[in-house]
Parts: structure tokens; C-alpha cells; sequence
């Protein structure tokens, strides 16, 4: 067969065996015997009928075979512009999904195995299957796993896509399929080294790898709300139910590795799942970001708390996220000046924002966990900001005096941010203190005559010169390493300005997506 001339074989419901020579015009109408695939009359829905002619044609480059059928509930459109025999539809699917695939075997993933079964239902042969089908609109998409090599590693299975999208609301079928295929097929990406990694890890990684083949898209920037609305639920564990919206908003953390670190660190994260299989995803990410790049999950972590405060209408271009004006704002919780809050929780992988007035020459906050409690991994985060700006960030870490202060006098609000960068654990409680230049309270800053000059950015100058001023927030160096044999390293390239920075911005353009898994 001919790379990039689609070869059409029908065949009898999926079971392998060709009923008909390339192109032929006749259609088999069966299904297959008990199978998990949707040529089964025993496969979970949606399924074929069992008078459905079910035909597969392979994608151009011969990587996949695309599974369709021409009438009834599950058929594709039937435009053929080029009158090869092949709809358009499927052509189209078939183009898409070589695209994706050589764009993550470009990155240094690995690509799903052969599916090739001496016993059961391959859908013809090693190739992956795509099946099209109507979902009904409860859904536009599922990778279903179907059975696992080396033990419970290289797992293997086959993909269900949406055969038409009739009223599902994308803007054209190209875009529905680009975002279709680059998302569940990393789903198959991530079972080819392991499938347990969670929810987060999960749909994060599978939301970044959309916005990683085409930025284009808005997946991500509409995911995002997910996560903004709640910033202070732990990103270690996985939400269910209605918060599974959570798993997917985790994209932005990925998202941010994927800026911060590079391709290198996602790749990374599933060769590492491989290496320690019954590690956590955060103790895994930790593993790569000590050994290959300086770092750790908690500086990480609360890296991308910092980049968060600057999304949506806040997004400040050279600092922060590459296209951070497309993400949704973060969540504050509104406060006067000054305020004692005697017990803030704060949870492992997690941040509390409280946003008060500006306009004071300085406003300074302080964190005091409760006696007994190990302040290591905590942070604080001070940034002066305007309503489409970020102007400066000071931070203070632990285990260190969480105690900071920030220059606000042209500033109309500061939002204080209490970050937890450990990878598991209970929450923390401690009294918080905001107060402005003046104020009587505790965490009151300096007066302005002994601060020294103003930390602001990109020119971080020298507030860190007081006891409680904190450490104003700098561009940083790129830590990547370069590319040698082993290690975490992939093909990214350099950062620039932009991403090495602190800080970030956004504003969703929601779009309403459902899938079935």
C-alpha cells in the first residue's frame, strides 16, 4: 500500500477480515462476536447497529485505520470533493490524526504500541483504530484502553470520536478534530508508558498537549476557569463529579512546566512514571526537576502560584504565560485594611488570595503558622497591581519569617497570596496579618523613609533591603540543560523574555465541551 493514498478495505464488523479489494464499492453488514470495540453488539454505547456497513480506510501515512459507516445513526457526511470514494469527513479525520502523532513523536514521546492480537478483535490489524460514531452529545470523545504489555505497563487501545458533530457548536469540523485527536490521542500516549497516573495528571497533561499542537485552539484557555475558581483546592488529589472540571483547569499547571521548563519536563514526567511505577505524578515531576533542572516541585509550585495572580485582565506582556490574556482570572477573596485572620487554611499544592486597596506607599502581610507546625514549603506572596496590570511582586519563603512588603502607592490594589508547595500532606493553619504604611497591626511595613527603593519589575531593585520587606521577585534564568543522552532532557527550545519571568495573565473563552471516558 501507498503512503498517502487512502486504501479502503471493508470489513466484516471490525473482526479483521477483508471482504473486498482497495476501494471496492461493496459494504458487509454484521458485527463482530463479543468485543469492547463499537462493532460489538455487547460494546458499551455508543456502538454500530448490527445492520450498519461498517468500512475503514487507513490514514496517509498509514498509522491508523479510521472505522465508519455511510447510513444510519452513527454515519459520517457524505461529501467527497475529490470523488476517491473516501468522505471527506474521514479523509480529513485520517490527515489529523498523522499530524498529531508526528507532532508528539516530534516532542520525544512515545507513540501507542501495535495493537496486533492473535485472539480477540484488532480492528484489522496492529494499526491504532479510530471509530466514529454518534456520541448523541453527551460527549465528543473517549480513548478506551483495552489491554496492557510488560505486565501493567505499554497499554494499548483505540479511540471512539464523534462521527459528524452536528449541533455540538465547534466553529468547523477541522477545529473540532484537531482538538478531538490531539487530546484523546494523548490519552494514548500517556497509557503507552503507564495508565494510572490520576485524573490530574491525566487530563492536565492531555489538556497542555492540545495547546502544545496547536495554540490556536482555546481547549486550554477555556479549561482554565477549572482551576481559577478555586485555587486553594489541592492540585495532588483527584476531584470526581462535578469537580472533575478541576482536572482538566490542572492544564495550567502543566501548562506552566511546559513554559517554565520545556517539552522536556512532560516528557520527563512519563519517562519517569515508567522508572518508578508506583510513584505519585508530583513525587515523579520532583524526581526530574531536582535532577535535571535545579528545582524542585515546591519552587515550582509556587512559581506558578506567583505567574497566576497576573491572569485574565491582569495579564502583564514579558512576564508570565506566552498567551496568559487568554486564561481566566484567579479567585480573590475581597479584604479591608488592615485584617487579622486568626486561622487561614491552606492546603498541600494549593494558595489563598486576598486582594486589599493600594495607594499606600507600602503594604506589608505576614503568615504565621500555628505553633508546632513546620513552616518549610510555605510561601508568601506580595504583588502590587492595577486593574490590567501587574506592577511588582515581592515573596517570602519558608522556612523563613513569612513576613513581606510591597511598594503600592501607584498601585489600586495588592493581592496577598499564601502558597503551600508540598506534594502531600494535611492543611496548615496561621494567622494572617494585611496592613498599610501607618496602620497599627502586627505586619505593619516599614515607613517608606527606611525601605530603601521600590522592588518593582522588571528592574527588581533593592526593597529586600528591610527586615520585612521579602524577596523581590526577578526574571530568572533559564534552567534547562541542554540536550545530551539520558536524563529529562527533549527538543524544546529557549525561552524567551516572556516565559522566564514571574508572572502571568488571561481571560477564557469558554466554550461548553462534554466527553465520555
Amino acid at each position: 500500500m501507498t503512503a498517502g493514498v487512502p486504501t479502503l478495505l471493508l470489513l466484516l464488523a471490525g473482526a479483521g477480515i477483508p471482504r473486498g479489494l482497495p476501494h471496492e464499492r461493496e459494504a458487509v453488514v454484521g458485527l463482530a462476536a463479543e468485543s469492547g470495540r463499537p462493532t460489538s453488539p455487547t460494546a458499551p454505547a455508543p456502538r454500530y447497529e448490527p445492520q450498519d456497513a461498517v468500512e475503514s480506510v487507513l490514514s496517509p501515512g498509514e498509522r491508523f485505520r479510521i472505522h465508519f459507516t455511510r447510513r444510519g445513526t452513527h454515519a459520517v457526511p457524505a461529501a467527497d470533493a475529490d470523488g476517491n470514494g473516501v468522505p471527506d469527513f474521514v479523509e480529513l479525520v485520517g490527515r489529523t490524526y498523522e499530524r498529531v502523532a508526528t507532532f508528539y513523536a516530534g516532542l520525544g514521546f512515545r507513540l501507542p504500541p501495535d495493537d496486533s492480537t492473535p485472539a480477540g478483535d484488532d480492528g484489522g490489524d496492529g494499526r491504532f483504530d479510530v471509530y466514529l460514531v454518534d456520541f448523541a452529545k453527551i460527549g465528543d470523545g473517549s480513548f478506551r484502553q483495552e489491554r496492557c504489555l510488560e505486565g501493567a505497563m505499554r497499554c494499548t487501545g483505540f479511540m471512539l470520536q464523534e462521527n459528524d458533530f452536528a449541533g455540538y457548536g465547534y466553529p468547523s469540523d477541522a477545529e473540532a478534530i484537531e482538538i478531538l485527536a490531539s487530546h484523546e490521542f494523548f490519552h494514548a500516549v500517556q497509557a503507552a508508558y503507564r495508565p494510572d497516573l490520576g485524573g490530574v495528571a491525566s487530563e492536565g497533561t492531555a489538556v497542555w498537549a492540545t495547546e502544545r499542537f496547536e495554540p490556536a485552539l482555546d481547549d486550554l484557555e477555556g479549561f482554565t476557569r477549572g482551576y481559577m475558581l478555586s485555587p486553594d483546592t489541592t492540585l495532588v488529589l483527584d476531584t470526581a463529579g462535578p469537580g472533575a472540571s478541576f482536572n482538566y483547569g490542572a492544564g495550567l499547571f502543566f501548562q506552566f512546566l511546559g513554559e517554565r521548563y520545556g517539552d522536556a519536563a512532560l516528557v520527563a514526567l512519563l519517562e519517569e512514571s515508567v522508572r518508578q511505577p508506583e510513584g505519585r505524578w508530583p513525587v515523579l515531576l520532583d524526581t526530574c526537576l531536582r535532577r535535571d533542572f535545579a528545582s524542585s516541585f515546591d519552587v515550582a509550585f509556587a512559581q506558578f502560584a506567583t505567574w497566576n495572580v497576573g491572569t485574565g485582565p491582569r495579564a502583564t506582556p514579558g512576564f508570565g504565560y506566552a498567551r496568559g490574556e487568554g486564561y481566566a482570572p484567579v479567585t480573590t477573596t475581597a479584604a479591608q485594611l488592615p485584617t487579622t485572620q486568626d486561622r487561614v487554611r491552606v492546603a498541600a499544592a494549593a494558595s489563598r488570595l486576598f486582594e486589599v486597596p493600594g495607594g499606600a506607599s507600602f503594604v506589608g502581610a505576614s503568615y504565621e503558622p500555628e505553633p508546632g507546625t513546620d513552616p518549610a514549603a510555605l510561601h508568601l506572596v506580595l504583588a502590587a497591581v492595577t486593574d490590567d496590570a501587574v506592577l511588582r511582586v515581592v515573596t517570602a519563603d519558608g522556612p523563613d519569617a513569612l513576613r513581606a512588603r510591597v511598594a503600592a502607592d501607584d498601585a489600586t490594589r495588592v493581592v496577598v497570596e499564601v502558597v503551600d508547595g508540598r506534594m502531600e500532606g494535611l492543611g496548615r493553619y496561621g494567622r494572617l496579618c494585611i496592613a498599610a504604611t501607618g496602620q497599627a497591626a502586627s505586619c505593619a511595613p516599614l515607613e517608606a523613609a527606611d525601605a530603601g527603593t521600590d522592588a518593582g519589575m522588571p528592574d527588581a531593585g533593592a526593597d529586600a533591603g528591610s527586615p520585612d520587606a521579602g524577596r523581590p521577585v526577578e526574571p530568572i534564568e533559564d534552567p534547562r540543560t541542554s540536550l545530551d543522552e539520558g536524563g529529562c532532557q527533549s527538543t524544546g527550545g529557549p525561552l524567551s523574555g516572556a516565559l522566564v519571568a514571574l508572572l502571568l495573565g488571561g481571560g477564557p473563552r469558554a466554550r461548553r465541551r462534554s466527553r465520555a471516558r
